[in-house]
């Protein structure tokens, strides 16, 4: 019977690098043993008893940034698309395809399989620690994405990072999330001798502090790329003696359009059956709701342009309506 493994000592924890188990006291040859995996080299991971949970594209690239950072030199972070992971600002899954490493000039950049490497000048970045990992900053972030993304998703990244939400209705009881920059803040990081700097000045303009969603900010300039004015952001409305009926995603309260977003959330039993009912109560009160998928919007997006001015049409037809929005209760 062959003997038992010497243990792995506790205080590496899960992920470890060689130096770090070799100072341990660990045997080199331990480091090769079948029980332990080798995500990358010089890094050891003792996997997971029971298989995780179907993991997104930003979750997974989290995944393997963790396993990384103990194989990185002190003066590497990660930024572009891994910072914007880390900061759960929202992304297509496309840009998740590789861990995004810098450092700063003149350092000699990473070099490893999986890796993006990148080397930037020390001026146009911030670095922090966040949730024990070293990242560039939202704002420098944000800066850094401008380089790998469509405009429309860079107007959205700006949106999630200065996410200052306003309340959905008088039953909203969530407790928002402060914003992880400011306006300032990111007209600042395009202020810097950038390469990108044409294109973020050109894209600060157009960053809202109410867009909740990626979808709602693309909708939202396919809307006013088409020369139509460009709605209200999750718009509440209220019926005829101010009782409130639901939050929309954009809206033209002149015309009394609503423009819903269906994603997959919209599918489950319980919000599904809400949405049917706000969605009678704004046909009653002679709202229009035009209805997109990602289709619409990603795949063909000349449909959303079509949807809506179409829905204008036919709701200029109507006398203008343009109700007030009562104060919501504090």
């Amino acid at each position: 019977m062959p003997s038992p493994l010497s243990p792995i000592p506790a205080k590496l924890g899960d992920t470890f690098s060689v130096s770090e188990a070799l100072k341990a006291g660990v045997p080199r040859w331990r480091l090769y043993t079948s029980d332990l995996e080798i995500p990358f080299s010089g890094v050891r991971t003792v996997p997971l008893q029971a298989p995780a949970s179907p993991a997104t594209a930003d979750r997974e690239l989290l995944t393997r940034m963790r396993l990384l950072a103990p194989a990185l030199r002190k003066e590497a972070f990660f930024s572009h698309a891994s910072a914007a992971a880390l900061w759960q600002i929202p992304l297509p899954s496309s840009a998740f395809d590789a861990i995004d490493v810098s450092v700063v000039n003149p350092t000699r950049p990473l070099r490893r399989k999986g890796v993006r490497a990148h080397r930037v000048n020390p001026e146009l970045v911030r670095v922090v620690e966040h949730e024990g990992l070293r990242v560039t900053d939202p704002a420098s972030t944000w800066a850094q994405l401008a380089s790998m993304l469509i405009f429309r998703d860079l107007v959205a990244a700006g949106d999630a990072i200065v996410l200052a939400k306003e309340q959905a209705g008088p039953y909203d009881r969530s407790e928002n999330e402060p914003p992880l920059a400011t306006l300032a803040d990111l007209k600042d990081a395009a202020a810097q001798r950038h390469p990108s700097a044409k294109t973020l000045r050109s894209a600060l303009p157009l960053v809202r502090t109410n867009a909740w969603s990626r979808p709602e900010t693309h909708v939202r300039l396919l809307l006013t790329e088409a020369g139509l004015p460009e709605p209200e952001l999750n718009y509440n409305v209220f019926d005829e003696i101010g009782h409130w009926v639901k939050c929309v995603d954009l809206a033209y309260p002149k015309w009394r359009i609503a423009i819903e977003y269906q994603s997959a959330y919209h599918r489950e039993a319980k919000q599904y059956s809400k949405d049917v009912a706000a969605l009678s109560a704004l046909s009653r009160l002679g709202w229009y709701t035009v209805q997109l998928t990602s289709d619409h919007v990603f795949a063909h997006p000349h449909m959303t342009k079509s949807m809506v001015s179409e829905a204008i049409t036919a709701q200029q037809r109507r006398p203008l309506y343009a109700p007030t929005r009562p104060e919501l209760p504090t």
